[in-house]
């Protein structure tokens, strides 16, 4: 009798010691992701790398910045990130999926909980899954509306035990995105701003064009001039060069400009090619809010506002730069009270 309890205390004794802890490590949830997968994860994702700039940036929104072990190279020069979350530059950088300098190797020496990736690589997607032995989690290669978007903050914030956070972020933007859209939505589409969106991030290229409709430019109430298609290739985005006669042709409304491109305003307006333009003889050329690739929470709402008041100001009738600074604190916290001003005095982003 007397043996058979100490049995029995070894054992309990071992049941508290070790097994609590291990099945706390190996407690699994699945989650489906935005297109769609079944996956399965840790319930306490403690550990990520990023390779889609989007992710980097909602989860920095979230309030999850810490849980990054690394991420690709895009997220690292991202000025919004660096602005709100400048640990990112000591975060290991595991390369490009679209450049084709990807590390499996590095990102399995990370030892990650999950790996985020946008659905455009689903190649690397199975290799990294099927060698590495790490779940990947998709998000949408390229946002064509709102909802794709909005869609990606809730499978993150599901995948990452911040579903609550995700909602308040979806709650902020879908509101003024909605707000926008009622004011804007009246309007018959022959009277709509047409729209010419130029100049990659980082080029002083004039005649390289986003076709796609772009979200921004689609709520804020206009029109893409350039508009072909919207299917964005993942290698090269929304963009595609265009002959100057094209141009002339299209004659569009206003003319905005990425807000990291090396093109100025003045660049356009004083450029001999384009001074027949209506936009330019009007003096309607405009650099706006955005970042290199894809979309930022922040930068979403305000890049669509920032449109929507240019293109319609009789609709649009408060201080654009206190509801600025109020939006961004709203998501990034007191970081990111100064984020608007910051963009406009470094990259020359356009007062309204």
């Amino acid at each position: 009798m007397r043996m058979l309890s100490c049995l029995i205390l070894v054992c309990l004794i071992g049941l508290t010691v070790f097994p609590a802890s291990s099945a706390q490590s190996e407690q699994k949830v699945k989650i489906e992701d935005a297109v769609g997968r079944s996956v399965e994860v840790s319930e306490n994702v403690d550990a990520i790398v990023s390779l889609n700039p989007d992710v980097t940036r909602i989860l920095v929104a979230l309030g999850a910045g810490d849980k990054l072990v690394g991420v690709e190279k895009t997220a690292m020069g991202c000025p919004v990130v660096n602005r709100v979350f400048p640990e990112i530059s000591d975060l290991p950088d595991v390369g490009s999926v679209s450049g084709g300098t990807l590390s499996l190797e590095k990102i399995a020496t990370l030892n990650p909980d999950a790996v985020f990736i946008s659905s455009l690589y689903p190649d690397t997607v199975n290799k990294i899954q099927q060698d590495l032995g790490i779940p990947c989690v998709c998000t949408r290669g390229s946002a064509r509306n709102l909802a794709d978007y909005l869609n990606d903050i809730r499978v993150i914030g599901m995948a990452i035990g911040k579903k609550d956070e995700a909602e308040d972020l979806v709650g902020v933007i879908q509101g003024e995105m909605n707000r926008i859209n009622d004011t804007v939505s009246s309007i018959p589409v022959d009277q709509r701003k047409r729209i010419l969106y130029i100049g990659p991030p980082f080029t002083k290229d004039f005649t390289r064009v986003i076709y796609n409709r772009h979200l921004c430019v689609y709520t804020a109430g206009g029109i893409n001039v350039a508009f072909t298609s919207e299917n964005v290739s993942g290698a090269v985005g929304p963009w595609r060069t265009v002959s100057m006669e094209e141009i002339v042709g299209w004659d569009p409304d206003i003319i905005f400009i990425h807000g990291l491109s090396l093109i100025n305003p003045e660049d356009v307006i004083t450029n001999t090619d384009w001074k027949n333009l209506k936009a330019v003889r009007e003096g309607q050329v405009y650099k706006v809010f955005a970042v290199s690739t894809g979309y930022d929470p922040a930068m979403l709402v305000l890049s669509t506002m920032q449109m929507a008041k240019i293109m319609y100001p009789e609709k649009f009738d408060f201080d654009f730069q206190e509801w600025a600074e109020q939006l961004c604190q709203d998501i990034y916290g007191d970081e990111g009270k100064e984020l608007p001003e910051y963009m406009e005095s470094k990259y020359g982003i356009s007062g309204v």
